[in-house]
């Protein structure tokens, strides 16, 4: 079955910023279901792990494994992220937009595409602020993540991968 993040280590998304400079995302190895992953911007390895259909990523805080993509989403549904950012409780609400669709990124054309939002809000003293940013991110099935966008103006295509 195809899926929208495929894991096997030697696996690698390298992505674009605004500012013309790279990164790279890499599976590094896996061990017992549980793939190490590297990104060339940060030092220290984040892990991911499917159980199901289900994708979870320790990326937000280290060693908080929190869900953050399901295969066999449709559009309308909808879970939450919750993790500590500096000390902060945050909440990121993800909403699936839609799946099976078609996007163009860098000149490439990707098929079977799911679009996903990603509303970020902090909890203080128990009450729950938006902070007004929205992150759009779209996965392709067979590749991985082929695009993301934010409200802060991020803009971060895929422009090479190993799969």
């Amino acid at each position: 079955m195809s899926t929208y993040y495929p894991l096997k280590a030697g696996n690698s998304w390298t992505y674009k910023t605004n500012d013309g400079s790279t990164f790279t995302n890499k599976v590094e190895s896996e061990d017992n279901g549980v793939f190490s992953m590297s990104n060339s911007t940060v030092a220290n390895l984040t892990q991911v792990k499917k159980e199901g259909n289900v994708f979870y990523t320790d990326s937000y805080e280290a060693g908080n494994m929190q869900p953050f993509l399901k295969d066999d989403a449709a559009a309308g549904d909808a879970w939450e992220i919750k993790y500590k950012a500096n000390t902060i409780d945050s909440v990121l609400n993800v909403v699936i937009k839609s799946t099976g669709g078609t996007k163009e990124v860098e000149g490439k054309s990707y098929t079977d595409v799911m679009e996903m939002e990603g509303v970020m809000s902090f909890i203080v003293n128990g009450s729950v602020f938006n902070a007004g940013t929205k992150y759009q991110w779209y996965y392709a099935k067979g590749t991985g993540l082929i695009l993301t966008t934010s409200t802060l103006g991020d803009n971060m295509p895929l422009i090479n991968c190993t799969i």
